[in-house]
């Protein structure tokens, strides 16, 4: 079992608490979600190593952050018996032959001392580009959470974050799932959806009292697995635009985006 490790603390001996870190260690302590949370640790040098050691890509991420900007993925792979690091940072893809390149290589280019390393997940594709979901999920008037639509989130050709501001694409779930499901198992997949996601903001608004809406960002591997990739306490505004202009579209071809 990978044990945690601080990186870069405020203060000596004293983990630095922010948002992203926050959440995890929140939510691993709930068995149910912990099944779907990617292993995280604080970035260090070790613990990078350690996690590419038992996952074949990471991501980096900073604590706190926003719209993707900072993530770095580092994928590890064997070429003639000797390891190689292909590193990819925003457009950028670099192949580096020691562990030394790759950490100076991440070093230089974080936005901030505080970042996170996670557990690369094999997401499904849309077109050959990875893509996750955000469910916008809002406080209902009887104290309930309810998930008020998706919005799939495709990344651009050349980008690892899926992020609109980024360059991501916005797509409907409907045609994100196509390929993958039929019309009993799409509805299925979406029930675990909307069901974790609501089981996340029951869980976090404790943290938030008076909050009325999360975003949770959450991937589906190749066995439709449900991973948390994130959860935002303040969602960006134009999720609920991609949301509304999917719909739309959506209504118009007669499919519907929600539950």
């Amino acid at each position: 079992m990978i044990k945690e490790h601080a990186a870069f603390p405020s203060k000596p001996h004293v983990p630095a608490r922010t948002i992203k870190w926050d959440h995890y260690r929140e939510l691993k302590n709930d068995s149910t979600i912990k099944r779907h949370l990617p292993a995280t640790m604080k970035l260090n040098k070790q613990s990078l190593f350690s996690m590419l050691s038992e996952y074949t890509s990471v991501y980096l991420k900073p604590n706190r952050g926003a719209f993707g900007v900072g993530v770095i993925k580092v994928q590890k792979m064997v070429h003639k018996k000797q390891p190689r690091f292909l590193v990819h940072e925003g457009s950028r893809q670099k192949t580096f032959y020691s562990r030394n390149q790759v950490y100076a290589f991440v070093l230089a280019n974080m936005v901030n001392k505080d970042y996170l390393v996670q557990q690369g997940i094999d997401l499904l594709r849309w077109n050959e580009r990875p893509f996750d979901l955000r469910l916008m999920i809002k406080k209902q008037s009887d104290n309930t959470w309810l998930n008020e639509g998706f919005v799939g989130r495709v990344a651009h050709p050349k980008k690892i974050v899926t992020n609109i501001r980024s360059g991501g694409t916005a797509v409907s779930i409907d045609d994100l799932l196509a390929p993958y499901t039929n019309v009993t198992s799409k509805i299925e997949t979406k029930k675990k959806l909307n069901l974790l996601g609501e089981q996340i903001c029951e869980l976090l608004e404790k943290k938030y009292p008076g909050i009325q809406l999360f975003g949770v960002d959450l991937g589906l591997d190749q066995n439709l697995k449900p991973w948390i990739i994130e959860v935002n306490n303040r969602p960006e505004k134009i999720c609920w635009k991609c949301m509304l202009d999917l719909y739309k579209k959506s209504s118009e071809s007669s499919h519907f985006i929600f539950h």
